[in-house]
């Protein structure tokens, strides 16, 4: 379950609620931020981290105090700097130069960043320090081209956001320097914390017609199914049809970077957020009848499918060391492995096949399941039903959780093979069935003992014995995840146990959820 606040708890759940929602959505140029020739910059700070400039992270890791005035409220919201500067997590640029009691630079702190290569985008996206609201109200933002002519020279006066964006379609620039000249408060550094190679927007209530998502994920991991996430956006402006010659249309390229909220007013008209994931842009359409535009985002789980592996000669290693090749081989990094998987060998053989379906084979010989959690990591881990971490009652469903049965499972039959030409069976039955279906796993090639085949099978049949399928329509809440325990409230007996397979998250103005648990049958 995501971490969130006493207060946020109180609150996701109180009789009358206020639920925001909130999509970031960021029309960059792929191919920028990977395309850099050198990333310099004036004088830092010497925590300073100029190279978290262009690593697609907008929100600092801690409020780091400094000797600039009042800018260290005994309120335990401010961190000191660690020593050890990877500690300090997101950091970004930070000037070593303090501006005037007016808040001008006398030496203007600059970003200056050249390519290897030349680059196209929508325009600029500067985020500057978004924890404490300051930003630099007046700077300058220039863009040249190949032969070192200035394509843009654009200056911002006046700015009011932590997040100032530069609409300006620029075509084949190579080079971009930010100049600082004025912050919003006196005696400061200058704060920025990333610089996107296009627009980066967020839309709210007031052009975010509606956002749904659905995550899954199979107890068994005999199916690997990606969570999807739709939006639906205000598009009376035109911005996103074809036909616009200043639209962002012909800058919208799959991949780009899609990131979901859901949040609940807390106090004071204070909203906290829960992210809902990370995820890159795969369709989009915009209709000319509703002025609306619509966007379907995927996850990198989706991406795996596009890298092979294959190998025909044993290599042994552990399932643990096998998924962190495959995740390099897909340039993946945000995920995480069970320990356990470091006890489970395998002989690395497959026929030629795509990554997704070698990390779902991995899972299988793992015993373990996959999902992707609201902070983007994509997990490899073995699950359990212990002790529930919410409840849903009745005050919050529309209808009593409606309840079907699986189909008993006797019996496990799993192959092993000793090389990529040779297979035996493994069976086991469950203790005092006599009547039900057999469930076959035959082709997992990564399965090479009978021992560890064995293993597979009980646990397969541990998975199938929670037939018990929950289906809850309810008012929701976002900080629930893939594979959390929760107790399900019912009319007949206390709270039953299940585990979160699949949650559908709709949002028009209001959150409205469906969840699917699994346990055992009573």
């Amino acid at each position: 379950m995501y971490q969130t606040t006493q207060l946020y708890k109180e609150k996701v759940y109180a009789p009358v609620r206020t639920v925001i929602g909130r999509v970031t959505f960021d029309i960059s140029d792929l191919t920028a931020a990977g395309d850099i020739l050198s990333l310099t910059t004036s004088s830092e700070l010497f925590f300073s981290r100029k190279d978290q400039l262009i690593d697609k992270n907008r929100n600092a890791t801690y409020n780091l105090a400094t000797l600039e005035q009042d800018r260290f409220r005994l309120d335990g919201s401010f961190s000191f700097p660690d020593d050890t500067v990877a500690n300090n997590g997101e950091v970004g640029f930070i000037s070593s130069s303090l501006c005037d009691v007016n808040g001008v630079f006398s030496s203007p702190p600059t970003i200056t960043i050249d390519f290897v290569g030349t680059h196209s985008s929508a325009g600029l996206t500067v985020t500057f320090d978004s924890i404490n609201e300051e930003y630099a109200t007046d700077f300058n933002a220039s863009v040249y081209d190949a032969a070192g002519g200035v394509l843009l020279s654009q200056n911002v006066t006046g700015n009011t956001s932590s997040r100032c964006i530069i609409q300006q379609q620029i075509v084949g620039y190579k080079k971009v320097v930010i100049t600082i000249q004025k912050w919003s408060a006196g005696n400061r550094r200058a704060r920025v914390l990333e610089v996107d190679f296009g627009i980066v927007q967020s839309y709210t209530d007031s052009q975010l017609i509606s956002m749904n998502l659905i995550e899954e994920m199979d107890m068994t991991s005999g199916q690997l199914p990606s969570p999807e996430f739709r939006f639906v956006v205000d598009n009376s402006s035109r911005a996103f049809n074809i036909l616009n010659p200043t639209g962002f249309y012909k800058f919208l390229q799959q991949r780009q970077e899609v990131i979901p909220e859901m949040g609940v007013e807390v106090n004071g008209g204070r909203i906290e957020y829960v992210p809902l994931g990370k995820y890159l842009l795969w369709e989009w359409t915009s209709e000319e009848g509703s002025l609306t535009a619509s966007f379907m985002a995927r996850t990198n789980l989706d991406l795996m499918a596009n890298y092979e592996y294959e190998q025909l000669t044993p290599s042994s290693k552990t399932l643990y060391q096998l998924a962190v090749q495959v995740f390099a081989i897909c340039g993946i990094t945000n995920y995480s492995i069970d320990p356990v998987l470091q006890n489970i060998t395998t002989n690395s053989l497959a026929q030629k096949t795509d990554c997704r379906t070698l990390l779902q084979m991995i899972a299988l010989a793992g015993m373990a399941n996959i999902f992707v959690t609201r902070s983007n990591i994509i997990m490899l881990k073995r699950v359990s039903l212990g002790s529930p971490v919410d409840e849903v009652t009745f005050d919050n469903t529309y209808s009593e959780p409606k309840i079907e049965l699986d189909k008993v499972v006797k019996q496990v039959d799993v192959n092993y093979w000793p090389d990529l030409n040779t297979s035996a069976v493994q069976s086991v039955s469950a203790a005092g069935v006599d009547l039900g279906d057999t469930l076959r796993l035959e082709n997992n090639t990564l399965i090479n003992t009978a021992a560890v085949a064995a293993s597979v099978a009980n646990w397969l049949l541990t998975q199938k014995s929670y037939r018990a399928k929950y289906t809850i329509n309810w008012r929701g809440n976002p900080a629930q995840e893939l594979a959390d325990v929760i107790g399900i409230e019912n009319t007949y007996v206390a709270n039953m146990t299940a585990m979160i397979v699949k949650t559908s998250l709709t949002y028009q103005g209001y959150l409205s959820a469906q969840t699917e648990a699994k346990g055992a049958v009573n």
